[in-house]
This record gives structure tokens, sequence and C-alpha cells, in this order.
């Protein structure tokens, strides 16, 4: 229906309510969207993707770009036959590399047919998040991707605090560098209408599943200091990021601050993340 080569392949199991409304003699793929699904098959070797369709098994089909690592693959859940429908559950899985990537919401489409004149029509289509709280694979997934989230989020504030640190204590060469994280969030009012010299949130010291810390910085003016990003989690696995007066970010995974300016690997530096490991 959808992957057909054929132009009439689509819309001969729509219902004949369904075409005689829909489709009118004159329109074409660019003002109609039911030609324009048709065209979806027709399209996708085009564009350069490879797509394999199967007439056996729960994978219905899959298609992928050329030369790229990422796949997407459609699968049958469930074909019932109730009373006089037909209903076809189908999944969507994303894969990157050849693994199964988790996604926060798993789409889902329930198709119902029935038959008429001999063909099956489309009657109804249903779209549902399936959101599996059982799945402990599911879960685990779900997971690793918010400490992802919550490690890029971490690793951009401390690039914000690192590049205020070095733009505070040029301004105020008799202080030096800022030994707490508010100072780079403080009102100043030699700024144009009172506003922040620098983002307001670089004062927070709790954000994102991190806390941060600024540490070692002492004298008037200040000329050094440390800066750390822990996970709020003592049990998670996230990284630890840290940071000193020379703006150079790097990270351990599961240690702790200290280890972390002793034995950290600078971040995008091509080192494996496990390399740094306490």
């Amino acid at each position: 229906m959808f992957v057909g080569k054929g132009e009439n392949d689509f819309a001969k199991h729509l219902p004949e309510a369904a075409r005689q409304v829909l489709i009118h003699k004159g329109e074409t793929a660019d003002n109609s969207i039911i030609l324009k699904i048709s065209t979806i098959g027709r399209q996708m070797p085009a564009q350069g993707e490879h797509l394999e369709t199967f007439d056996e098994g729960s994978t219905l089909l899959t298609f992928d770009q050329s030369g790229s690592h990422e796949k997407t693959e459609v699968a049958v859940e469930h074909d019932s036959l109730l009373g006089e429908d037909d209903e076809i559950e189908l999944s969507i899985r994303y894969y990157k590399d050849g693994e199964l990537q988790s996604l926060p919401v798993v789409p889902r489409l329930i198709f119902t047919l029935r038959q008429e004149k001999e063909i099956w029509r489309l009657v109804e289509i249903t779209a549902a998040a399936h959101i599996p709280l059982t799945d402990a694979d599911y879960l685990k997934g779900l997971r690793r991707d918010q400490d992802e989230a919550n490690e890029v989020q971490a690793q951009v504030h401390m690039t914000g605090i690192a590049a205020a640190q070095a733009a505070y204590a040029a301004k105020h060469p008799d202080l030096g560098y800022a030994c707490v994280l508010s100072s780079l969030s403080t009102p100043d009012p030699t700024t144009e209408n009172g506003g922040y010299a620098y983002s307001p949130g670089l004062g927070n010291e709790e954000s994102s599943g991190y806390r941060f810390a600024i540490s070692e910085c002492e004298g008037t003016p200040a000329s050094k200091y440390l800066v750390t990003a822990v996970p709020m989690d003592s049990d998670a696995t996230s990284k630890t990021f840290c940071a000193d007066e020379s703006g150079t970010l790097k990270f351990v995974v599961g240690g702790k601050s200290s280890t972390c300016f002793s034995r950290g690997q600078p971040v995008n530096a091509g080192t494996p993340p496990g390399a740094a490991v306490d």
C-alpha cells in the first residue's frame, strides 16, 4: 500500500467513499495528501534510501540512507481478524551501528482493514505512543539517554563558567577570578539597563542532576581557581567534569572530582570515555 511502485497501489485500498471525497481529477501529489502518500515508495530509491520489504516473519520492512550507519525497521506486533475487520499493529524500531536504540516513546500504528469488493480497504489508522514501563531494557535505555542529556548540559554549563571566569577576571583585575558562582550571575550596574554581565544560570550550584562548585580560589586578586561538576546521584555512573583557570575541560567516568584533575581526559580529545575510570 505505502511502498508499492504503482501509482494506484495506495489509492485502491481506500474505501470507495474516501476515494470519491479525497481524490479529484487533475490533482497531483503537490496539492493532494493522498497522492503524496502514494508516492512514498517510489521516491525512496531516488532519495538514496535502501528499502527492503519482507513477505514472511515479524519484520515488515527496513530502510536506511545509503552510506549511513542508521536503519529504521517496521515490525508487525500482531495481525488479528476481528469479525469482518483485520487489525494490524506495527511498531517502529531505530538502529544505529547495528544496535537497537531506545526511544522515549515507542511509536505504534494500528491499521484496520475491511474487505470491500474483494479488496482489503483501509478504514482506520490509529497512532499510539507506547511506553513500556515494566520493560527493564527499555527503562535502562531511557535512563542512559537521560544521563547523556544531563552530561551534555553539564558540559555546556562548565564551558560557560570557564568563559565567564575569564571575562570576570579581565573586567575586575583588582579581584581576579570569581571565588563563588553567584558572582558570575550578579547584576552589573555598568551594563545597559543594569542587566547581567554574565548568564544568570551560571550562578546555580545545582542543575540537570549535577552539583557545581568553585574551590582553591584564594588571594586578592585571585589568580587561580578549580571548578567541578559532580553527579548529584552518588550511584550514577555519569561523567564528572572539572576545569581550572587554563579553561581546559576534563572528565572522568565514575570517579571523584579530585581524580578528574589528576587523571581526567580532555573533553573532545578523541579519547574513549571509559579510559579514565577510578
